[in-house]
Parts: C-alpha cells; sequence; structure tokens
C-alpha cells in the first residue's frame, strides 16, 4: 500500500529538541505502518480497494495523536495504491471474468430462446393465416359450386317442362304416368348430385385442416428440440463455470484462514496479558510480529 502524505512543522523548537529529523523519519515509518495495518485489517478481500483515495481520516488522527509532542501536524493522508497478494488478486480476477462471460452467455441465450419463439410464433400466425384464407377460399368455392347447382337445376328444370309442353304439344296420347315418372327421376338424380357435391366439399376442408394441423405440430416440434439444445448448452456451460469457480475459491479460503489466524493474534495482542518465557514466549511473539503462527 503507498500513502502520501502532507504535514507541516508547526513548532520548530519542540520539533528539533524533542523529536529530530533521523527520529522523525523512523517513528514516522513505524506509526505509518501501524496505522496501515488497522485500516486493512478492518476491511475484506472484496472492500480493500476501496481505501484508495481520502478514506483515511483515522489514520490522520492517529498521526496528530502520535506527532503532538513532536510540534508536527498532519494536514493530508491519501492512499494512492493498494495491492493483493498475486494468488487472491489472479483469483478475484478470473471470478470477476467468469462471472461476466457467464453473464454474456446467459444474455446470449436469452436472446436466442426469444428469438426461436418469436420465429416460431410469426411461422404458426402464417400457418393460421394461411389456413384461415384456405378456409375461405374453399368456402367461396363451395358456395359458388352450390349456386351453379342450383342454377343448372332450375335451368334444367324448366328445360324439361319445356320439352315436355312442346311433347304434350306434339303428342295427343297421353303420358300422364309417363311424365310423373321423369319428374321423379330427375327430382332423385338431383338430390343425389347434390349430396355428392356437399360430401366432396366437407371432405376438402377436413383434408385442409388435417394437412395444416400436420404443418403447426412439426414447427411446435422443432421449435422445441431448438429450446432443449439451448438448455442443454446452458447447462453445460454453467456446470464448466462451476468447476472453474471451485478452483479459484482455494485461493480465496487460504486467504479468509490466514486473515482469521492474523485477527486472532492481533487481538491476543491488544487484549492478551501473558508472562512468557523461552521458546513459547519467543514464538508468540514472532507469531505477533509476522501476523502468523507457524511451528
Amino acid at each position: 500500500t503507498w500513502v502520501t502524505l502532507v504535514f507541516q512543522i508547526n513548532k520548530p523548537r519542540e520539533f528539533i529538541y524533542k523529536l529530530g529529523a533521523n527520529n522523525f523519519d523512523d517513528f514516522l515509518s513505524g506509526t505509518v505502518d501501524e496505522a496501515i495495518r488497522m485500516l486493512v485489517r478492518a476491511e475484506s478481500h472484496k472492500t480493500v480497494y476501496g481505501l484508495r483515495g481520502d478514506r483515511a481520516d483515522h489514520m490522520i488522527r492517529l498521526l496528530n495523536d502520535k506527532f503532538s509532542f513532536g510540534g508536527v501536524i498532519f494536514q493530508d493522508v491519501k492512499i494512492t495504491s493498494v495491492w493483493l497478494p498475486d494468488a487472491l488478486a489472479t483469483c478475484l480476477e478470473k471470478t470477476t471474468t467468469l462471472e461476466k462471460t457467464m453473464d454474456k452467455a446467459t444474455r446470449q441465450n436469452t436472446y436466442e430462446k426469444l428469438q426461436i419463439t418469436q420465429d416460431s410464433q410469426m411461422a404458426i400466425e402464417e400457418i393460421q393465416r394461411r389456413s384461415e384464407q384456405t378456409v375461405v377460399a374453399e368456402q367461396g368455392r363451395k358456395r359458388r359450386a352450390e349456386l351453379e347447382f342450383e342454377q343448372k337445376s332450375v335451368k334444367a328444370e324448366e328445360d324439361g317442362r319445356v320439352a315436355l309442353i312442346e311433347a304434350e304439344m306434339k303428342s295427343e296420347v297421353n303420358f300422364t304416368e309417363q311424365t310423373k315418372l321423369e319428374r321423379v327421376r330427375t327430382e332423385l338424380e338431383t338430390h343425389r348430385v347434390t349430396q355428392v357435391a356437399k360430401a366432396e366439399a366437407k371432405s376438402t376442408a377436413t383434408k385442409i385442416a388435417g394437412e395444416l394441423a400436420a404443418e403447426e405440430e412439426v414447427i411446435k416440434a422443432g421449435w422445441q428440440e431448438e429450446q432443449m439444445v439451448c438448455e442443454a448448452a446452458v447447462t453445460k456451460y454453467e456446470a464448466a463455470t462451476e468447476t472453474r469457480a471451485s478452483k479459484c475459491l482455494v485461493a480465496k479460503r487460504k486467504h479468509e484462514l490466514d486473515m482469521r489466524e492474523k485477527t486472532i493474534l492481533a487481538n491476543l495482542a491488544e487484549n492478551g496479558k501473558f508472562n512468557l518465557i523461552g521458546t513459547s514466549g519467543d514464538t508468540l511473539v514472532n507469531a505477533m510480529m509476522t501476523g502468523s503462527l507457524k511451528k
């Protein structure tokens, strides 16, 4: 951590006789190190970068308290740079990169799913519109056929009556029974033709509806297949991301254990009262100085 200090010697006499330039340099170095340790221990690895700038009010108060006897007053303290251990910094950088990559993949997958859904909906709407147009066209054809059949039937009936009248006029023989028979035969033929036309129109409409439904199911199945493929790809990518993230968490957890150990030693140094001599005392003093209790 780099720190920039702005101070003023407001009492030169006390500075010269009570502190001195050499003592000031040594005392300042030790005091700054102590203040930095206090600041860093209050932060986690995620918030330690936030110390950069003017967030050093506690350090200013500590320095002014320590140097008040020597006629020195500190006006400003700025933390210009903060570095983490290489392993932890690399792990945090990889974690951030993976999170951004995963977020990008999630957005891409969402966009592709939305695109597939829109394309499928547009295809279904197009099929429905074509189906409706086909039904309307077939209904129009059916109606025209019925009208033409009715016109032809009326004309045929009129022609038959005219022919019958002409035959009656030409022949004096009474063909009453023969005329009734012909009329019945004509009516039966007309009824048969009408029923056949209706049956064919109904069969055509049913066939068209079946074909449209089949085509719609095929498009729906294709859309579902594409959606499943996209979901499988997302699942695979998430699994790979979790595997990489778990490797990066090893360094993070090791750092957290080291910080926990340093916190315990700091509490012991601040609040503990011991009377140790020999190897045990040397080990404890060395741990408090280095921040790590190692055998």
